[in-house]
């Protein structure tokens, strides 16, 4: 302190500075006091406040060179950033107006990326002046038939943990829905740019109702009256979040769609029968089980809603239409349930449609959820799901895309006395050199996603930890037939309590067999196999699902029915939302009118 002079103090809190004469009294080492005259000067330079920032990584790339230094500090229109002295001769090549690539980081993560124009450089302080280009930062393609944006009363409000001036802000919600949602703010007190990434953020509701989610800035637009709207789209959020989140929206949108985990389980197992979606086979099958279906039932829709989604619409307490969802493998969601039934003069099965197509709108994009891929089973005689999911096919024309797969159901029998195998047929767990000879089999009859949306080779536990977690049993196991060292047959072994699903389709060993000649491969050495299998269900029968149906044709075994496996992956969906969502829009008016008269029914 000793070797300076004490003549005022300049105050800068971003947009304004403040400068006043002082008389100094007394000083330290380390501080000292002053005497503030009457009177200061303040003066308004700036059309926008700066913040300061601190512990903010910048990284700059141009011309196939990288400088790093720190952001010091930010606004909207100007990202001060000082270089590290080491790239100093890389700046002096500089010139104003030059476009530039910033990332900006915080504590490891990404804030900001994007295009700059260079404004100014301060080579005695290795400074650099950004200006960074609002450009469109848009996440997905724009779509006619996007979730509808919602201005709910009270308005909602949004509250970030802002990175870079390191507090917490909040701002007024204009419009939402599950894909994202817009505010406003006066020009000069912006602090977004497009591309910044938040990645903590609540939406707020009243009653103090808090949904955590993370958000990325698509766009700013000037608005009239001084104004700056700015567009998130949201990029991440836990699937019970989502769900509340869609539950809130849908319910202000449409007062009978609901998506909640607390569904009278009364009314539901009234609407299963009602709608003919136990029909009197099924109910044959699962009478011997039906408390332990009713028991597994109640704790699925009220205590799983990590793994567990269900959508309804009904009047009151009794149901017209639902839909379930299911996360059945570790990057892949089942489709459960999916049954309706006429409201008056509503079209139900399309309310109910439209609601699951506008649930996975925003649902398949969050990377918390893991929906990779999205199954639907459906018998092939049912006409409804043929037009729809199979026009998604035909849409979407490429199995890469989107497949569908028929294979045999079969209840089969398991005999009391312990089977070996003959001599040259063995029965071993899969490597990993196997699963590429097992995808080579399933190639055979079909060029679709089956194989890939088992996600067998995934090691990871997690999902059945958490069913564990959550009381319920699920694992998946693959195994392999080979006869004197030739690979024959591979078995997917699902296991789930029984009653997961009301036809067993979790809880049951799926067959993929490479060759339809049935010589090379006897029934009878299948049944021994699936007989030693079939030990670890503990029960007197086990669901088989044998692909191709027609190996079975060709060895003469009956089989009461077929199911369709209907594949998608989700990544597929944003381009081609517009299209499937337009299969909604019927011109088939007679059809409709005979689909609602006979109560749509989707098993």
């Amino acid at each position: 302190m000793d070797a300076f002079e004490i003549r005022g103090i300049i105050v800068d809190n971003g947009d304004t500075v403040v400068v006043m004469e002082v008389e100094p009294v007394d000083r330290t080492p380390i501080s000292f006091t002053a005497r503030i005259k009457k009177s200061a000067t303040m003066y308004q330079t700036r059309q926008v406040k700066r913040h300061p920032c601190i512990m903010v990584e910048a990284i700059i790339k141009f011309a196939e060179k990288t400088v790093y230094g720190s952001l010091r500090e930010f606004h909207p229109s100007g990202l001060r950033i000082e270089v590290k002295k080491e790239f100093s001769r890389e700046i002096e090549l500089l010139k104003p107006g030059d476009k530039l690539t910033a990332y900006i980081i915080k504590d490891g993560e990404r804030i900001y990326s994007g295009i700059a124009k260079l404004i100014r450089v301060e080579l005695s302080t290795n400074i650099i002046v950004l200006n960074p280009l609002n450009t469109l930062s848009s996440k997905y393609e724009e779509r006619k038939y996007r979730n509808t944006r919602l201005s709910p009363v009270p308005s909602p409000r949004v509250a970030f943990e802002h990175p870079l001036i390191a507090r917490r802000v909040v701002y007024d919600i204009i419009d939402l829905n599950t894909s994202g949602f817009s505010i406003a703010e006066r020009s000069e007190r912006v602090l977004f740019i497009p591309g910044m990434v938040f990645r903590s953020a609540e939406i707020i509701f009243s009653e103090e109702i808090s949904l955590r989610c993370s958000a990325k800035v698509i766009y700013g637009r000037k608005q009239w009256g001084g104004m700056t709207k700015f567009g998130f789209a949201i990029t991440d959020m836990d699937p019970i979040t989502y769900t509340r989140l869609f539950n809130l929206l849908t319910r202000t949108d449409d007062p009978h769609s609901i998506a909640s985990s607390k569904v009278s389980m009364d009314a539901l197992w009234e609407f299963f029968f009602s709608s003919g979606f136990i029909y009197p086979d099924k109910y044959r099958y699962i009478n011997e089980y039906k408390d332990t279906f009713r028991k597994i039932y109640e704790h699925l829709y009220h205590h799983c809603p990590e793994i567990f989604s269900s959508l309804t619409y009904q009047r009151n307490d009794q149901i017209y239409g639902h839909v379930s969802i299911i996360k059945a493998y570790p990057s892949t969601w089942m489709v459960h349930h999916l049954a309706a039934l006429p409201m008056g003069r509503k079209r139900t099965g399309l309310y109910v449609l439209n609601q699951i197509l506008n649930y996975l709108d925003g649902f398949h994009r969050m990377p918390s959820i893991g929906m990779k891929y999205l199954v639907f089973y459906y018998r092939p005689e049912n006409k409804f799901p043929n037009y729809f999911f199979g026009g998604v096919c035909r849409i979407l024309n490429a199995p890469h895309m989107c497949s569908v797969d028929e294979f045999a159901y079969i209840l089969h029998i398991l005999p009391t006395e312990t089977k070996t195998l003959p001599v040259g047929w063995d029965l071993c767990r899969c490597t990993r050199e196997d699963f590429a000879a097992l995808h080579n089999a399933y190639r055979n009859h079909s060029p679709g996603l089956m194989i890939e949306a088992f996600d067998l080779e995934n090691h990871d536990k997690s999902l059945w930890n958490t069913y564990k977690k959550l009381g319920l049993k699920r694992e998946c196991s693959t195994y392999m037939l080979t006869h004197d060292g030739d690979r024959m047959a591979f078995f997917i072994v699902d296991r789930s309590e029984r009653g997961l699903n009301l036809s067993d389709l979790l809880n049951s060993i799926k067959i993929i067999i490479p060759h339809i000649d049935h010589k090379m491969l006897p029934w009878h050495i299948l049944e021994d196999v699936i007989t030693l299998l079939g030990k670890e269900y503990n029960t007197d029968d086990v669901v088989l699902q044998v692909f191709p149906s027609a190996f079975l044709d060709a060895a003469g075994v009956n089989y009461p029915k077929k199911y369709c496996m209907w594949i998608a992956k989700t990544k597929y969906f944003d381009p081609h939302f517009d299209a499937i969502k337009r299969m909604t829009k019927f011109k088939y008016i007679k059809f409709i009118k005979s689909l609602i008269e006979s109560m749509l029914s989707l098993h």
